[in-house]
């Protein structure tokens, strides 16, 4: 009994832990006070370990590495998101911190972070050139905003005027590296929204509120 017990105890020793799965969540709420985010946002895993970023309704996400540890030698960055299930996997051999966002909403704050094993000490991670990449892919330079307005066009989706929102599903906004989207603004208070509604053809112009955020400060019909 006792040769059977160790011959055991050496096998579960020898033996390695099964690779486990996870799923992250690129998630848009217009409802809730930050829109675009990661579910979970952070997450701790093992080398070997394998994650799969899937979109949870029809809005545009992308997931790009920013950060990543010095061992890690290449970009690992995923097609375009656009319908509800696209999904990008990607199994983490490299132990290490790792962090990430979503292109076209980095201005609004969607990031993550991922350990995989035990995080990185100072001077162990690499910042990765997903900018310069990312313009290459999507066919030229972003143009620079005046001022730090951008002008911007799309169609209106809905507007509740008592509130001083409106949803627009905006054309690409080449000054922030956005592509087509639906998002859901705050008007000023100088903008009358009342006779928007469903369908409107609309120029608009976007000014900055904070870091991760735009507002309307003019529109009109086109």
């Amino acid at each position: 009994m006792k040769k059977l017990l160790l011959t055991t105890a050496l096998m579960l020793a020898t033996t390695p832990a099964l690779a486990a799965e996870f799923t992250i969540k690129e998630v848009t709420d217009y409802d809730a006070k930050k829109q675009n985010f990661f579910s979970p946002d952070k997450l701790t895993i093992q080398p070997g370990d394998t994650v799969t970023f899937e979109n949870a309704q029809d809005e545009p996400h992308e997931v790009m590495f920013i950060s990543v540890p010095k061992g890690v030698d290449e970009m690992i960055m995923s097609p375009m998101h656009e319908k509800k299930g696209d999904k990008f996997t990607y199994t983490f051999t490299v132990p290490g911190t790792y962090k990430f966002h979503c292109h076209p909403h980095e201005k609004l704050g969607m990031e993550g972070t991922l350990i995989v094993g035990t995080p990185s000490k100072a001077g162990e991670t690499k910042m990765m050139d997903h900018h310069k990449l990312a313009k290459k892919l999507e066919g030229g330079e972003a143009a620079p905003a005046a001022g730090g307005n951008v002008a911007a066009t799309g169609k209106v989706v809905n507007v509740d005027a008592e509130k001083h929102t409106i949803k627009i599903k905006h054309d690409p906004i080449k000054a922030l590296n956005w592509p087509v989207m639906t998002m859901l603004f705050t008007a000023e208070s100088g903008v009358d929204l009342s006779s928007y509604k469903e369908g409107d053809a609309v120029s608009f112009t976007l000014k900055p509120a904070g870091k991760d955020d735009y507002t309307i400060s003019s529109m009109k019909k086109n």
